[in-house]
């Protein structure tokens, strides 16, 4: 697959209307219906696609890859909910060799001190080929995906690695993601800590200062 569509990339004039595509897929994560998709990625949208056409070939031609899925749904009509219309849907395939390294196309700078933009590499595609074509087969997406998200935060923040992943923990501790894995005591253990305290403190209130001798 990834030797078919390397060829596919070599056929591109500009590389930046397909490499747009699959990041927007990325980032929409499921389905996403046609219409929506030429909304937001045609003239309309300020995006890279001029004419529907050339969007629903290369759609076609992913889905021919099996980078992307397509799927065919018949929804009730806006304009009478007696009349069902069949609506076409394409989502990027978890399973694609190419889905962990997808925003690998993408340049992360910073405009200003609590602002981020993003941008794509110089020639996106040969670079997503690269990418995978370096990868280690029996890699894990998921792991592969936060390696990408670790390089990120590190070439952003200019932070090294062990202040990366202490972000990352927080950030899911936050949203409930994880939990810390610290002992919590019984309650016998409470009772043993504070008799210790007590003690400390008994202790502390029967020393004697002694002047030193001149």
């Amino acid at each position: 697959m990834l030797d078919e569509f390397a060829r596919y990339c070599a056929l591109q004039r500009d590389q930046a209307p397909l490499a747009n595509l699959l990041i927007y897929l990325k980032r929409k994560g499921g389905y996403v219906q046609l219409n929506q998709i030429w909304r937001e990625l045609g003239p309309a949208g300020g995006g890279p696609f001029w004419n529907q056409t050339t969007l629903i070939n290369k759609l076609d031609k992913l889905e021919r890859l099996e980078v992307v899925t397509k799927e065919l749904r018949i929804l009730p009509s806006p304009r009478a909910e007696a009349k069902k219309k069949t609506n076409t849907f394409y989502r990027l395939s978890p399973t694609t060799l190419l889905y962990p390294y997808i925003f690998g196309m993408l340049k992360i700078y910073r405009e200003e001190p609590d602002k981020y933009s993003s941008e794509l590499v110089t020639k996106p595609l040969d670079h997503l080929c690269d990418l995978v074509g370096g990868s280690d087969s029996s890699e894990t997406m998921v792991g592969r995906e936060l390696e990408v998200a670790m390089e990120l935060i590190r070439e952003v923040f200019s932070v090294g690695g062990d202040e990366v992943k202490r972000m990352i923990h927080e950030r899911m501790a936050r949203k409930g993601m994880i939990r810390d894995r610290k002992r919590v005591p019984p309650a016998d253990d409470h009772e043993k800590a504070a008799k210790t305290k007590r003690g400390r403190k008994k202790k502390k209130s029967d020393a004697v200062m002694v002047e030193p001798q001149l």
